[in-house]
């Protein structure tokens, strides 16, 4: 780890999993900027963070959009000329089957899990390159690697993230650039409808247990990189 705080950019931040890496991240004493599309959530996460707080600068983007995306990347770049970590976890979905599924779901689904890793990523790369340095870690999910039901337009941007920062791995590992796709199984967050949380939260993985090894992953040598992590709750798959 560098001697002076690292700059980490963690998208999908104003709840669960994204939450609770900022947190960790702040306590570990990075600078975070965390961006998410609703300012008042982004708030809430800032206020609990306390003194820690200061570390921690929010600012609201709608990762769907390349506009919106390249502005952010604008402001965070402007300010503090680099990215060291690029987190990308923000995600959505909705538990339907195939048939139920409407186009505009479907797409609202892929574009924000997978075009908006797609923007967000390629916003900060050229910056990485340059000073040949830089970490991206993908919030994928086990969907990618196994079947569900009621998740299939879900599983198929995740899968798509899978391909797309495999590709990007392979064309950069030789310029610095590390890029480590992680698939977590059930993680009690919102993401989740309030009966399957209610239902089954006691076989899922907290996301302040989660984020922890997620920020063990960053530390590694310049010389290591783990590409890929799966972590899944101790009995397993739920059954929804």
């Amino acid at each position: 780890m560098e001697n002076q705080p690292r700059i980490v950019w963690i998208t999908g931040a104003s709840s669960g999993i994204g939450r609770a890496l900022v947190e960790t991240f702040v306590r570990h004493g990075d600078t975070v900027v965390g961006t998410a599309r609703e300012e008042a959530k982004l708030l809430e996460v800032k206020a609990g963070l306390g003194e820690s707080g200061q570390r921690c600068f929010i600012l609201a983007c709608d990762i769907r959009q390349e506009g919106a995306v390249g502005s952010a990347a604008r402001v965070i770049l402007d300010r503090f000329k680099k990215v060291d970590v690029l987190i990308n976890c923000a995600g959505i979905t909705y538990f339907k089957d195939f048939l139920s599924t409407t186009a505009t779901e479907f797409d609202e689904v892929v574009d924000t899990n997978l075009k908006g890793t797609y923007l967000v990523t390629r916003s900060v790369l050229p910056s990485m390159l340059d000073r040949r340095a830089g970490l991206i870690l993908n919030i994928v999910s086990y969907a990618a690697k196994t079947s569900y039901t009621l998740s299939s337009a879900y599983a198929a941007s995740k899968a798509g993230v899978e391909a797309l920062m495999n590709g990007l791995r392979a064309e950069v590992r030789d310029k610095g650039i590390k890029i480590v796709n992680v698939f977590p199984g059930a993680v009690l967050t919102p993401i989740w409808p309030p009966k399957h949380r209610e239902r089954y939260a006691d076989r899922m993985m907290r996301p302040e247990e989660f984020a922890e090894p997620l920020y063990q992953l960053t530390c590694l040598p310049p010389s290591m990189m783990v590409e890929e992590l799966i972590v899944r709750p101790q009995g397993g798959d739920l059954k929804v």
